[in-house]
């Protein structure tokens, strides 16, 4: 019994390991980072999905079947003071939890919910949109065979308060969470929902990218790409430049990373009629792109990077968990090789395989009776 007890303790730590702890909420982030430390403008994207079945019928069925409507408003902190007290409450979160440096200069708020409702259903979309331009986020600035050091502990910030902004089409709005819109813009559908087992779920928080940094730098998938093009808006004034850059990516599925699924939360509850409610979180997602030969790690349990700059012709250092670029050319000329001998090896076959279609034996002879007139049968006779 004991060593039953031990083998099953054995797999469920595999499993454990094996898997990513959820975390039930979703974030796609995107950023550029230059060598030279110049402000950035990094995308964090916020999402959820609500659906509500109410194919029992009832009030909710009444208020959401057919309805499909789009809310939604864009601002910055330079213009909007609710916009800019967002952003130092950001600042503030930067500075107490993630303990970093780095701090944002400006920000751009894109928010948008999309309502769409059927006679068995509607479904509530949410779409968060951040764009900060941040800076600061240098802990050690390099130069030739010394590194510079990036602080990216500042990806993994969430919001836990209410985050309101006065919105000219919206009014007073809190877009950190899902039940904010509903209570703004649909009263009679929050009054159904208020007190019952649904509200909870839809009063969760909205931005919250911490999974970015519960999941260690160090073990991200990354790729060293020596003629890498920086596109326009991915650093501020370094458009369309060639650089060599290490990508960084983390939210796909695989041996290293675990089995990343989307996480359901399904909820029953009962007022008017039996309705269904279920809330999906998609598996968060990252890329980092780093100007440079580019490793991460972690300096006193926080995330960084530290890189190099490499010229196009370097062949060392890892990439790709663990094989070096030069291992990726020598693969990627090895299978260049063998795609040239299979085509060779196919096309000698097609050209035998013509040669059989064509009948070289020689042709075969005929033996022809003599044709002969109806009236020579006649004399054939008389003799």
């Amino acid at each position: 019994m004991t060593k039953r007890l031990l083998l099953a303790s054995a797999i469920l730590s595999l499993l454990v390991v094996g898997t990513v702890a959820p975390i039930f909420a979703t974030v796609d982030f995107n950023a550029y980072l230059p060598i030279e430390g110049t402000p950035i403008t990094p995308d964090f994207k916020f999402t959820k999905n609500v659906a509500i079945d109410y194919s029992n019928g009832g009030k909710l069925k009444d208020l959401l079947n057919g309805k499909n409507i789009t809310l939604s408003f864009s601002d910055t902190s330079d213009k909007n003071p609710s916009v800019k007290a967002f952003m130092e409450s950001i600042n503030t979160e930067f500075a107490t939890d993630r303990k970093t440096t780095a701090i944002i200069s400006n920000l751009t708020v894109n928010y948008q919910v999309q309502v769409n409702g059927d006679d068995k259903g509607a479904t509530i979309d949410y779409k968060i949109d951040l764009i900060p331009v941040l800076k600061g986020y240098v802990l050690s600035k390099g130069g030739g065979n010394v590194p510079t050091v990036f602080d990216i502990s500042w990806m993994g910030f969430k919001m836990t308060n209410p985050v309101v902004i006065s919105t000219s089409n919206l009014g007073d709005l809190d877009i950190n969470s899902p039940i904010g819109i509903i209570k703004n813009q649909l009263p009679d559908i929050y009054n159904i929902l208020k007190g019952t087992a649904a509200e909870s779920p839809l009063s969760g928080n909205l931005m919250d990218a911490s999974a970015l940094v519960a999941y260690p730098i160090e073990k991200w998938n990354s790729l060293f790409d020596p003629s890498y093009t920086v596109a326009d808006s991915a650093g501020l004034g370094y458009g369309g430049k060639k650089v060599a850059v290490t990508a960084f990516a983390y939210g796909q599925s695989d041996i290293y990373q675990g089995s990343l699924k989307a996480q359901n939360i399904d909820v029953d509850f009962t007022t008017d009629a039996k309705y269904h409610m279920t809330i999906v979180e998609r598996a968060s997602s990252g890329t980092l792109d780093v100007d440079g030969h580019a490793n991460g790690y972690e300096v006193q349990g926080d995330p960084a990077i530290s890189t190099t700059l490499q010229t196009s012709t370097t062949g060392g250092g890892t990439t790709a968990q663990g094989l070096s670029t030069m291992t990726i050319y020598v693969m990627a000329g090895f299978a260049a090789v063998i795609a040239v001998g299979v085509f060779w090896f196919s096309n000698r076959k097609m050209k035998a395989a013509m040669k059989r279609g064509v009948d070289t034996s020689p042709p075969p002879t005929y033996q022809y009776e003599e044709r002969k007139h109806w009236a020579d049968k006649f004399d054939e006779e008389k003799k």
